[in-house]
């Protein structure tokens, strides 16, 4: 059988506002996670300031903790916050890669522009359905409790070239419906490799439907 490697990217289409929001995440983090370290910095004065031996003598571990609450609570609220928004900024600002690689579809997660995570690996046998989102098997598949969904794209609207395409797959968490944001170039791909046909039914007549409304609309303006 012929190799075939076909790969395309799902990038962001608003880079500008990503980016923004990357940067106030950050700011966030590193001003939650100074916050959390004047409260370490406090607790920890308060333990070594010298008492005196009247003051030892009447020493209370509840008085302690009593007044040391407020710097302790707010020392693992900043510390949670700085974590939290750590991890966060980097979901604000994601790609997605798609590649065909002779009968294996790799599915990653680019972080950044800069690291690259490998989400899903399946094998030919592991794909069981291919179609458009927003169809009637779509909307089946979507309501089944036993198949999750994840989506595999960072934006709302597809480019101009590219659609929403939906693959269910038996991946190693059990059955997903993938969300990707790709041409119908990666799908012929897909489809072409395999010995089998696992559109959904009314994939080929949604795409006849998009092309007469296409050539509609082309009539009308000229």
């Amino acid at each position: 059988m012929q190799e075939v490697f076909y790969e395309e990217s799902a990038a962001l289409r608003n880079e500008k506002s990503a980016k923004t929001r990357y940067t106030v995440f950050t700011v966030a983090a590193y001003a939650c996670l100074a916050s959390a370290l004047f409260a370490l910095l406090m607790i920890w004065v308060a333990f070594m300031t010298p008492m005196s031996k009247d003051q030892i003598e009447n020493l209370k571990i509840n008085d302690i903790l009593l007044s040391l609450l407020p710097m302790i609570i707010m020392f693992v609220l900043m510390l949670a916050g700085s974590i939290f928004l750590f991890k966060k900024r980097h979901s604000a600002y994601l790609s997605y890669d798609y590649t065909f690689v002779s009968g294996e579809l790799r599915l990653s997660k680019v972080i950044h522009n800069r690291k690259r995570k490998l989400l899903y690996r399946l094998s030919d046998d592991r794909l069981i359905m291919i179609g458009r989102v927003g169809s009637e098997s779509y909307k089946k598949l979507k309501a089944s409790p036993d198949c999750k969904e994840d989506i595999l794209t960072p934006n709302d609207e597809p480019a101009d070239d590219k659609e929403f395409f939906y693959i269910q797959a038996s991946t190693n968490v059990g059955k997903r419906i993938l969300v990707l944001e790709c041409r119908q170039q990666l799908i012929s791909n897909v489809i072409r490799y395999l010995n089998k046909n696992i559109l959904e039914s009314e994939f080929n007549r949604q795409a006849y439907q998009k092309n007469a409304y296409a050539n509609n609309s082309t009539s009308v303006q000229k």
